[in-house]
């Protein structure tokens, strides 16, 4: 209730009449991919939108309805499409957020759609960055989840990218090192829906296999082997057993973990970081590992 009043005093102090011409407003009338809801409303902000009841549509009949999203960003405005000098500077901050966000899916069949309706209960997003591009810094303080029924994600992460770069060299390039990255869940169900998914299939492919179950578990043999040669000056007793725990406790691992991974050189961000067995050999080459396990 508290941050509802508060986003509505703020959105009264701050907004400006929405125009037909705004730059949201051209960035939304142009875009099938926002369909409009009952009561779906553009409102211009001095550095960013505000959109309410619409619905993201990823294909036919699938997509993503939500309450209230708003972007803002350090000269948001000029930066969307048709402003001149996109793809230029790349903003020093930028914050995002969605509330009620839930999947929605519309078929021919009604029963089917209400049923889908009424089973949804609906999550929160919210993201923040900042960027130094003097020094070639940047700072991701937060990317959050969080579902009342399950659970939270939160992921925050430092990257260096080249100093003083534009965003067309970066997309070109794709010259970007991690050197810090956080990890916070407190897991109810929301690591199944949203991570094991994608994690299977890229393990079955990985290990060739039709049996996503097999595949998982000859990576829970590898990870147990990989982090038992950890030296201890990588990773502590208790986060290495923190760790072990959280990986044979997957598919289901229910409860609090946290994860801090420091990098000493930049991990180069690319497409050798498609594959999870890949990726986790990059990681335990050059990595100081911190983690807490409590399940339920």
């Amino acid at each position: 209730m508290r941050t509802a009043f508060l986003t509505t005093v703020l959105l009264s102090l701050s907004a400006v009449p929405a125009l037909a011409n705004g730059p949201c407003a051209q960035l939304l009338a142009g875009n099938d991919a926002i369909e409009h809801q009952a009561g779906f409303t553009v409102t211009e902000l001095p550095d960013g939108c505000v959109v309410e009841n619409g619905r993201l549509r990823l294909n036919g009949f699938t997509g993503w309805a939500f309450d209230h999203a708003e972007i803002t960003g350090d000269g948001l405005p000029g930066l969307l499409p048709g402003a001149a000098d996109w793809p230029g500077r790349l903003p020093s901050w930028g914050r995002f957020s969605a509330d009620g966000v839930r999947f929605s899916a519309q078929t021919n069949n009604a029963f089917s759609n209400y049923i889908m309706s009424i089973q949804q209960w609906p999550m929160d997003m919210s993201a923040a960055f900042r960027y130094d591009a003097k020094e070639g810094l940047l700072d991701i303080q937060e990317m959050q989840i969080t579902n009342l029924r399950l659970g939270k994600a939160a992921l925050s992460a430092q990257l260096t990218l080249p100093k003083d770069t534009d965003a067309g060299h970066l997309v070109a390039s794709g010259s970007a090192g991690l050197t810090h990255l956080r990890l916070r869940l407190d897991n109810m169900g929301m690591f199944e829906g949203l991570a094991i998914p994608a994690l299977a299939a890229a393990l079955q492919e990985a290990t060739g296999t039709d049996d996503p179950a097999k595949s998982l578990k000859q990576f829970q043999v590898a990870a147990a082997v990989a982090l038992g040669a950890l030296p201890d000056s990588r990773i502590d007793a208790d986060s290495r057993t923190a760790l072990s725990r959280f990986v044979q406790d997957l598919p289901h691992p229910s409860g609090f973990f946290t994860l801090d991974i420091t990098f000493a050189k930049p991990l180069q961000i690319g497409e050798n970081m498609t594959q999870p067995t890949q990726l986790a050999q990059l990681v335990l080459a050059d990595a100081k590992i911190k983690a807490r396990y409590e399940a339920r």
